[in-house]
């Protein structure tokens, strides 16, 4: 059944003024909200056709936030590891420069050498363990583990839950001494045939590790013919100085002797008349013209032995050092590799392969690895990425296990463990082998490539670019903010002088209102 409503004459426009009123009504509460927040409306909805743009830009703007946080962590990151390695570089540099300085005054500079080159050597372990915000910077993508171990359990090892010991890198240099020196001649024998014939002879077991290698041999006189056979992987090499005829004082031979870190040593042997008594150094010496060549070879022979036995405890030690310094900081805890031990078979020394509750690993660090047989770390750089942009990063990481790292670390324990300890005729050959053995691998700190001054320039680069990413995000973030306030925020001016118009109009309704509703048939009759 249909109702009709009562209709009277006068309810349209009765009607028609409250929703009147009533707009005028919320457009004054409107306004007033307005002029309260600053904003154009308190939900979306209101915003009208700009909601959309308003949705996306707010989007963009918290993207934008997260994206410079991340930049303000990564540049306190890259600044602070830039500032560590330049240390280390620099620490490197002095101590190559300090070590070709003090030539001059081997036995002073060796001993204030060691103790500044062992200060130093701690100092880099320190700084590798250089922290941000309580995440280290140089263990990879492994930020928090401590990436290198206290100097001290380094040099002087630890022990096992079951109280065996746990090497240190000391160990592990006297180690290698032992294994390099054998009787003292480095695995080297010196024979005289006869044929007058004075020959040096690699031991076969232990040359492709241990001890000397054969280099060359050269004479200055036809007296003396020098001839070297450098050994092959199969054969053990020689070298035979025979005399043919007598030599003349001042006439001499010269033997160059290599060793495993790549470095070599040269004896040259003068001769000298049967009055002066023979000498002998690290370098070489003399030995006397006898009266016939059988003779004078033998001295020869004994003389060659006696400088064979000094080189070993001096420029030979150096080698071993170096080695063994490389040999231990080549070790990593997550890749799992293992410093080469020495162990003797049949009184002779072999390399095998380390344990880890032999060996103290230095590095703790992540160390990821391509697959073998290459088994190389990835970039360091790319250990941790900062998102600068919805569709770029820039790579911060570090290692502190680096190859230059690595070298510029063993170079300071060569020279920490390797410089003389004594004044005597090796002192200056010894110091002069430090300055070639550490000072080729401090040379990692900023000469070879790569070296830790490259990773420096290759961070202070990505510090560059955050800082541009930074400056980029800042611009794009008030060029939103802009486009986001000119939809969502009111001008106060302009939203005072409405609500005063609204205020006038809604309070002249009301009266005018009030007034008619006042009005009745009386009001016209007089």
């Amino acid at each position: 059944m249909t109702t009709i409503t009562p209709f009277a004459a006068g309810s349209y426009l009765t009607t028609r003024n409250a929703n009147q009123l009533t707009t005028l009504k919320n457009q004054l509460n409107n306004l007033s909200n307005q002029v309260s927040s600053g904003q154009v409306s308190q939900t979306y909805g209101g915003l009208g056709s700009g909601r959309s743009t308003a949705l996306a830009a707010q989007a963009t703007l918290s993207a934008l936030n997260g994206y410079a946080a991340g930049i303000t962590a990564a540049q306190t990151r890259t600044d602070l590891a830039v500032t560590s390695l330049t240390q280390v570089a620099t620490l490197g540099t002095s101590s190559r420069q300090s070590l070709n300085n003090g030539l001059q005054s081997a036995a002073t500079s060796s001993i204030a050498g060691r103790s500044t080159a062992l200060g130093n050597l701690q100092t880099v372990l320190d700084t590798l363990n250089q922290s941000a915000s309580g995440n280290y910077l140089f263990g990879g993508t492994d930020s928090s583990t401590q990436p290198v171990l206290d100097a001290n359990t380094i040099l002087n090892g630890s022990t096992n839950g079951d109280g065996t010991p746990k090497d240190g890198l000391t160990t592990l240099i006297k180690e290698q001494l032992k294994a390099d020196l054998g009787s003292g001649s480095g695995w080297l024998t010196t024979s005289t045939s006869a044929l007058n014939t004075v020959t040096v002879t690699e031991d076969s077991d232990t040359r492709l590790n241990f001890g000397f290698n054969v280099g060359g041999a050269s004479s200055t006189t036809t007296a003396i013919e020098a001839s070297a056979s450098p050994g092959t992987p199969t054969t053990a090499g020689t070298i035979n100085l025979t005399v043919k005829n007598l030599p003349a004082a001042g006439d001499s031979v010269t033997v160059t002797l290599k060793m495993h870190d790549g470095t070599s040593t040269t004896l040259t042997l003068t001769a000298v008349s049967s009055n002066i008594a023979p000498s002998t150094s690290s370098t070489g010496g003399t030995f006397q013209i006898g009266s016939d060549s059988s003779t004078t070879a033998s001295n020869l022979n004994a003389a060659l032995d006696k400088a064979i036995e000094a080189a070993a405890s001096g420029p030979l030690t150096v080698s071993s050092t170096a080695v063994a310094a490389k040999n231990f900081f080549s070790g990593s805890a997550s890749a799992e590799i293992y410093p080469q031990r020495v162990e003797y078979l049949n009184s002779k020394p072999v390399y095998v392969t380390g344990t880890e509750d032999k060996t103290v690993l230095w590095y703790q660090g992540e160390d990821t690895r391509t697959p073998p047989p290459d088994s190389k770390p990835t970039p360091a750089l790319d250990t941790q990425s900062t998102q600068i942009s919805s569709s770029a990063s820039i790579g911060t990481g570090a290692r502190a296990n680096d190859a230059a790292i690595q070298n510029v670390l063993a170079g300071l324990a060569t020279m920490a463990f390797g410089l003389p300890t004594t004044s005597d005729s090796t002192t200056t050959a010894t110091y002069q082998a430090v300055i070639n053995s550490a000072g080729q691998l401090l040379s990692s700190s900023d000469t070879t490539s790569p070296s830790v001054q490259d990773t420096v320039t290759q961070l202070s680069l990505a510090s560059a670019r955050l800082s541009s990413a930074s400056t980029t995000n800042k611009a794009t973030q008030n060029t939103m903010q802009n486009s986001l306030d000119s939809i969502e925020q009111v001008s106060p001016e302009e939203a005072i002088a409405k609500l005063l118009d609204v205020q006038n109009r809604l309070q002249a309704s009301y009266q005018i209102t009030s007034s008619l509703s006042k009005l009745s048939l009386v009001n016209y009759i007089s």
